[in-house]
């Protein structure tokens, strides 16, 4: 793992996100650092180990600014309002590459020397790391933040996630977003845990009613099959014994759960198939609530036709 010192910072709120290199004045201090975007295993170190650099240029930026200009500034930073896609949570499947977008404010002092924050996956910075993901702005050395009013930012950081290039299966669940803020307040931020948020496996979930037409008083089967992405294959599996549930409305009412069961193994991984009696015209759907690793999913209602 990395061996650079990690920067000394007074105790600041802990919170989120953030990254790149921003100050509201021509005290501004630039990154030089050309950092990947994404990086596991002996990357992982790397990638760490450049926030740490930037982290120690902001403080050296801080530390030989006027004197007049610190004793103005605020007793400690702060930040909040962090949100990942808009919630905790991001999901990726076998192909596509993925923008994850990680929103913050930061708060308190009249300039800001520079902020990052970074997504991360393991036990320990220092020991256990196993992923560690820089922005596209702090590759690109770009400020991700804009100046909100006096004392206040707003920032957007973006992160790229490539399933076939960085992700295993055992990259599903919870990660954490390591954060730090420098402004000329007294207190900064500095935080391995500002979030939990959760990195998941795209699921499909597929829904069919048949026959159509049917008779009144004949057997309706409904079958569906749950499934989500594999990255150790980059291709969809079937999720075995998870528990959908099978809902039913008429053609103006509303979707009802009628009953639950759990998809089937082997030859039949994912797979859930149930009868109904038909006695009117219906519509069939299944549902998944999600788990950890594995986001909701609700299948297209099938309506069926009862003569």
């Amino acid at each position: 793992m990395s061996q650079h010192s990690r920067p000394t910072f007074t105790t600041g709120r802990k919170v989120t996100l953030g990254v790149g290199t921003l100050a509201a004045s021509a005290l501004a201090v630039g990154l030089l650092v050309t950092p990947s975007a994404t990086a596991g295993g002996t990357g992982a170190a790397e990638a760490l180990k450049q926030s740490r650099s930037a982290a120690a240029d902001a403080l050296a930026a801080k530390a030989d600014a006027p004197k007049a200009r610190a004793a103005r500034a605020a007793d400690a930073a702060t930040v909040s309002g962090v949100t990942v896609n808009g919630g905790n949570s991001a999901r990726v499947g076998t192909t596509n590459t993925q923008t994850i977008t990680v929103k913050w404010t930061i708060e308190g002092g009249s300039t800001l020397y520079g902020t990052n924050a970074s997504l991360w996956r393991g036990t320990d910075l220092d020991e256990g790391l196993e992923q560690y993901l820089l922005s596209e702005e702090f590759g690109d050395d770009v400020d991700p933040c804009v100046q909100a009013g006096a004392g206040r930012w707003d920032c957007t950081a973006t992160y790229k996630v490539d399933p076939g290039y960085l992700l295993t299966n055992e990259d599903a669940g919870a990660w954490k977003i390591a954060l730090w803020t420098v402004t000329d307040a007294t207190t900064d931020v500095d935080t391995d845990n500002a979030r939990t948020w959760y990195l998941k496996r795209w699921s499909r979930l597929s829904n069919n009613a048949a026959p159509e037409p049917v008779a009144k008083g004949g057997k309706i089967t409904i079958t569906g099959t749950l499934e989500r992405a594999n990255w150790d294959t980059n291709k969809y599996a079937g999720y075995t014994q998870q528990t959908v549930r099978l809902q039913e409305r008429s053609l103006t009412g509303s979707y009802a759960t009628t009953s639950s069961h759990s998809t089937g193994t082997g030859s039949l991984a994912g797979v859930e198939k149930q009868t109904r009696t038909a006695t009117a015209d219906r519509c069939y759907r299944y549902t998944f609530e999600g788990t950890s690793t594995t986001p909701a999913v609700t299948a297209t209602g099938d309506c069926v036709d009862v003569r």
